[in-house]
């Protein structure tokens, strides 16, 4: 007769008196001073002959979630022992049920055996009494996902080759390990080493994935400002009625995302983006931070002054990993769905025109929505810190302080270029080395620094008015009385005293 138990349900004969805690519910088991789980319950039924077959029933799918091995396990040991350790037994008594446990075959989960040793059930059952249901859980290897193949010394060697060239293959660094200890095969298998390098992260793919982005957010308002450009529509050009390609240069508070200034460009480059800023600084307040990312334009020695006399710390993102600026992104979809959209095809506008309806949709619409992760509109977020916003000083040229800084060389006819267009500077700085500042975007006005002040706002060249004037001559400079003294004749006196 086939005698094998299937897990989980497990049969055992045990004395009547066992059934006296066993057939009330688990408060009398506990009463007991056992250890039972609660989602566990034995069932009992009473047979002839004053004994009773105890059946434990585990019913896994029903009654647990067993989610892991080590569940699964324990759970099949305690049916096992539950006979021995649900009350008190003599020595010979606990040995006796033992035997009868040992007896039988059962299917025991993730192993290919069938028996259990009654040493292996008294082990159990005394695991159980000292450490409880947790007990009986199989310990985990102290070497678990490490190869004992692999040694400590091995292991680093493998790793600082991986590391030096993450394009190493297998096959190259197991000839790699054989000839570095003079052996002719390595002293780990491919199947080995290839199991060893995907545990430590050492893979091709591993070593050369770029590190997970960590989501940020700013806790004020001002405190990190992100900026960015967006390729825009086509505008009409106001000077021929040609067709001209525009740029929308923006800054969003990471905070709110609030648009401190945002509008449309004929060009890409960082003059226009100096400008968005200023824009930005003189609605909004000085940030903190600037988060914009690597492009050569945004390393410029310009932005990089202008940022340290605003004190504001200018932050780049990697190279290729644009991560960090998704706010401004999402504020660029939200344009071209929402704004761009709905613009009229068959009316081409100005730049001017574009900018106009830009900022009667960010204003009316797009700070007064409310922002799904915000749980409130950007407008009522970023006046939430508004006392704690860095102003700029009252006495801030603030148009002044984002002028461009250039060094240009004064011609002997007083003059120099700038921008392919020919400026006059007075007649005493020819031949000299002056700094000019200006305004990128409308150069009209161009001042003239000497030495550190302000010597004059230049004029562009008009040859015809200066046709017209008489030439200006250098004034020759008297010439110096002389001193008398020449080395070689001092030499002859000297001479000449000894």
């Amino acid at each position: 007769m086939d005698c094998r138990a299937s897990f989980p349900v497990f049969a055992a004969s045990c004395p009547s008196a066992g059934l006296a805690c066993m057939s009330h519910s688990d408060r009398a088991a506990n009463h007991a001073g056992l250890r039972v789980p609660r989602s566990l319950s034995f069932p009992t039924q009473h047979l002839h002959g004053g004994r009773s077959l105890l059946l434990v029933m585990v019913r896994g799918m029903e009654m647990f979630r067993m989610d892991t091995k080590s569940e699964k396990l324990a759970l099949f040991r305690f049916a096992l022992i539950a006979p021995l350790v649900i009350e008190r037994l003599p020595r010979g008594e606990l040995t006796r049920r033992a035997q009868e446990i040992a007896a039988r075959t059962y299917d025991i989960p993730h192993s290919k055996r069938t028996a259990v040793s009654v040493d292996t059930l008294l082990d159990w059952a005394l695991r159980y009494r000292t450490g409880g249901f947790e007990a009986l859980a199989p310990k985990p290897r102290q070497d678990r996902g490490q190869s004992r193949a692999v040694t400590p010394q091995l292991a680093s060697l493998i790793e600082r080759l991986k590391r030096e060239n993450p394009h190493r293959t297998g096959t190259t660094l197991l000839r790699e390990l054989a000839l570095s200890s003079g052996q002719d095969t390595p002293a780990i298998s491919a199947s080995t080493l290839y199991r060893f390098l995907k545990q430590r992260g050492l893979s091709e793919k591993q070593l050369l994935a770029p590190p997970a982005h960590k989501k940020f957010e700013a806790e004020l308002s001002n405190q990190i400002w992100q900026g960015d450009m967006l390729f825009g529509p086509w505008v009409r050009r106001v000077k021929d009625g040609g067709r001209m390609q525009a740029f929308l240069h923006a800054t969003l508070d990471d905070a709110s995302r609030l648009i401190p200034h945002a509008q449309f460009y004929a060009s890409q480059g960082l003059d226009a983006s100096l400008d968005c800023l200023r824009h930005a600084v003189a609605a909004r307040g000085v940030p903190i931070r600037l988060y914009i990312d690597n492009a050569k334009i945004y390393r410029s020695p310009q932005l990089a002054r202008i940022a340290a006399s605003l004190g504001i710390l200018i932050v780049h993102s990697r190279p290729y990993q644009p991560e960090g600026r998704g706010k401004i992104e999402r504020f660029f979809r939200t344009v071209r769905d929402q704004f761009l959209a709905n613009l009229d095809p068959k009316h081409a506008l100005s730049l001017e025109e574009l900018n106009d309806r830009l900022w009667i949709w960010i204003e009316s619409v797009y700070h007064r929505s409310e922002h799904s992760a915000l749980g409130s509109t950007p407008l009522a977020r970023w006046q939430r810190d508004i006392e704690q916003i860095r102003q700029l000083p009252p006495a801030t040229d603030l148009r002044r302080l984002f002028f461009h800084r250039l060094d240009r060389v004064v011609r002997r006819d007083s003059t120099f270029l700038l921008h392919n267009c020919l400026y006059e500077a007075p007649p005493h700085l020819a031949g000299h080395t002056v700094e000019v500042r200006f305004d990128p975007l409308d150069a009209a006005e161009v001042e003239i620094w000497f030495q550190g002040q302000l010597d004059i706002t230049a004029r562009p060249v008009d040859p015809v008015v200066n046709g017209q004037l008489p030439s200006v001559k250098r004034t020759a400079s008297a010439e110096p009385e002389p001193t008398g003294i020449n080395f070689v004749e001092l030499l002859k006196q000297k001479q000449e005293e000894e």
